[in-house]
């Protein structure tokens, strides 16, 4: 993680969230580092994480419909590339970017195997992009991409958010097109892009996660606008209620952004996350978060504030959750 920039995120808003009980209801699956989630046009939710059986779909009383990618989903061994020389960390499913498109097909990257993967809202897979186990930075290979969004033209965006540092945009048919952004702290750089979602303006809102901001741009990479002042915002989703939702894992905070990315509510109370790593909102309002349970501890020298992960072997902490706003505190 770079030094910390922005300031954390605490709790303002005058409603509140209040969890789901007993949802959702999954007795012989144990989530371990729970790292999407995506609601479609059915209202069938979709989850991503890196234990056993790790791309499901969930009926809405949480209950399971099916797993997805059974045959094609491959445990491998990702690299922390946070340091001079890439480090292995775990030999495991290795998800990450998790999307589902305007006609229900199910999107999911794997940071691991530096591929985008397409299913069908069956589950069969229609599509696969990248170089399965080899990683670049040109018209075929991605860096462990970090997410994608598909926009009703079918035109494919893909944020290759941790090996690179740019967003690459592709027909609907897979086909390169163009590209934009390198590694830097100016307009238009990136520093690990995050998640990219598309707003009903039209526009590709797009977690900066280390430069703690959002960056807005058009469909062509244009750069529109930047939300500075964010600290490390890892989840952003375009909601049915036109507004933009965020979770930021370090601060365990969920944000309600308005159409200026001035935070309309940020709900952090102890306890209530660990990490939400991924956001999505149902038609009803309903908020979904993926926590990976991971920890953070935010530590201040004379120097620089910077924080330090407390290291884990399991999967404790790791959830998938379902919240509803509530009026009042």
């Amino acid at each position: 993680m770079n030094p910390i920039r922005a300031k954390s995120f605490i709790t303002a808003s005058k409603s509140r969230l209040e969890p789901v009980a007993n949802w959702p209801r999954l007795p012989d699956i144990t989530f371990d580092r729970v790292v999407g989630v995506a609601v479609d046009s059915r209202g069938l939710i979709y989850v991503a994480h890196r234990g056993e059986h790790p791309l499901l779909c969930l009926h809405p009383d949480g209950t399971l419909c099916r797993e997805i990618g059974a045959e094609v989903l491959k445990k491998t061994t990702a690299y922390d590339l946070r340091g001079p020389v890439p480090v292995p960390i775990a030999t495991r499913y290795w998800l990450h970017g998790l999307h589902i498109d305007p006609w229900d097909n199910v999107w999911v990257t794997d940071v691991g195997r530096h591929l985008v993967f397409k299913f069908d809202p069956t589950g069969k897979l229609l599509m696969t992009l990248g170089v399965d186990g080899k990683s670049g930075c040109d018209q075929q290979h991605f860096g462990q991409p970090t997410h994608i969004c598909v926009v009703p033209t079918g035109e494919i965006f893909v944020t290759d958010g941790y090996g690179n540092s740019r967003i690459v945009k592709l027909s609907a048919a897979g086909k390169y097109l163009l590209e934009w952004g390198v590694r830097g702290t100016a307009p238009g750089e990136f520093h690990t892009p995050h998640v990219i979602t598309l707003g009903q303006d039209g526009l590709l809102y797009m977690t900066d996660r280390e430069n703690d901001r959002v960056q807005v741009f058009d469909q062509q990479g244009k750069l529109r606008a930047t939300w500075p002042g964010l600290h490390s915002v890892d989840g952003l989703y375009a909601a049915p209620d036109g507004l933009i939702y965020g979770s930021a894992g370090m601060d365990n905070a969920v944000i309600r952004f308005d159409r200026q990315g001035k935070p309309l509510d940020v709900w952090a109370e102890p306890g209530m996350f660990c990490y939400p790593h991924g956001i999505a909102v149902d038609a009803t309002g309903a908020i979904y978060t993926a926590d990976t349970g991971d920890i953070w501890i935010l530590k201040s020298d004379l120097a620089e504030s910077h924080a330090t992960q407390a290291e884990r072997t399991g999967p404790e902490g790791s959830a998938l959750r379902k919240l509803i706003i509530k009026s009042g505190r």
